[in-house]
């Protein structure tokens, strides 16, 4: 795949998609049925190892798209290798401070502490790329409290056991506690 984003014309429609509008973060992260919908309608037709990859693609549009289903982490390898790429080339840095979390997500998403770890230093090194007063105080105390908690769950359980049910794995008694404490996963 070309860097230049207009290699392939559904690039462009993908990062329309996601970095373009209002209340972004609530797309991202709390789409609901009405994004499900509109990224199987929009996106359905580009989940295919052949097709060109965005990271937005892989590690959200997987998710979103099959949320109740195993096909929901189905593009998560494939996203962290994509991720892992990108980020030692410096891509992550080369566009807008909006977009540079896509090509964390896939880190955060991993089931390994490897990745954890890479996703905790990513987002702090690009919280710590913040001019003063620059951008959304919320949303790096925010950003800080997701990721840790991704870590701290798989430090914990070694694995994401709000995952189990759509994976079809046995939840131990410990992870069926901490899910009632902790719902959503986190």
């Amino acid at each position: 795949m070309s860097s230049d984003s207009t290699a392939h014309p559904d690039i462009n429609r993908i990062i329309s998609y996601w970095f373009e509008g209002d209340d972004l973060r609530k797309k991202w992260f709390n789409g609901g049925p009405q994004v499900d919908s509109e990224i199987r309608a929009s996106f359905g037709d580009l989940n295919s190892p052949r097709a060109p990859l965005l990271l937005s693609f892989c590690s959200i549009n997987s998710l979103e798209t099959f949320s109740e289903a195993r096909l929901s982490y189905s593009s998560d390898a494939m996203a962290l290798n994509v991720a892992s790429t990108a980020v030692a080339k410096g891509f992550d840095r080369i566009v807008t401070r909006l977009q540079q979390p896509i090509f964390h997500l896939p880190f955060l998403h991993a089931e390994n502490l490897v990745s954890q770890v890479a996703a905790t230093a990513l987002n702090e090194g690009l919280l710590s790329r913040r001019e003063p007063g620059e951008g959304d105080a919320e949303y790096a105390g925010t950003s800080r409290v997701f990721f840790r908690s991704h870590s701290n769950c798989i430090l914990r359980f070694g694995r994401f056991p709000s995952h189990n049910k759509v994976l079809r794995r046995e939840s131990t008694a410990e992870e069926i506690e901490y899910l009632k404490e902790h719902p959503s996963g986190f």
